[in-house]
């Protein structure tokens, strides 16, 4: 192959700017439409995983306000089973068979179970004060 050299130049000189201008729309006008679809592609996988978050982030939160209502209701059965300890322990030491704590404790046992956590802490206070003011006098 036989190259020649001529004046000639491939481009106008006066419109050098234009002419770069120019091969840059060319290149975009032929490259867009490969972007385009990585653009398209990435807002999908976008909205997909954004999708999928929502659920498992929905998912953890129910799970969470169960967990918590679960944990709830332990910490109110142990509040519970140990009031219920403490009566057991009042009654082994004979201090409810006096009058009016036997009839607190009679009508404690019917409602415990509806007791509000704060009754409930009341009353464990309460029974421990006994228990402590029994042993004391001995």
């Amino acid at each position: 192959m036989k190259i020649t050299e001529t004046n000639i130049p491939d481009i106008d000189v006066s419109n050098i700017d234009k002419s770069k201008i120019n091969l840059a729309e060319k290149i975009m006008y032929n490259i867009n439409p490969l972007f385009d679809d990585l653009h398209q592609s990435r807002t999908k996988d976008y909205k997909e995983k954004l999708s999928e978050f929502k659920k498992i982030r929905n998912n953890v939160l129910s799970n969470k306000t169960e967990i918590e209502t679960l944990f709830d209701h332990f910490k109110r059965k142990q509040k519970v089973k140990k009031l219920l300890e403490r009566i057991d322990k009042l009654v082994s030491l004979g201090i409810v068979n006096d009058g009016q704590i036997k009839q607190e404790t009679i009508v404690l046992l019917k409602i415990i179970d509806k007791l509000s956590i704060d009754k409930l802490n009341y009353h464990l206070k309460e029974t421990m004060t006994t228990i402590s003011k029994r042993f004391s006098t001995n």
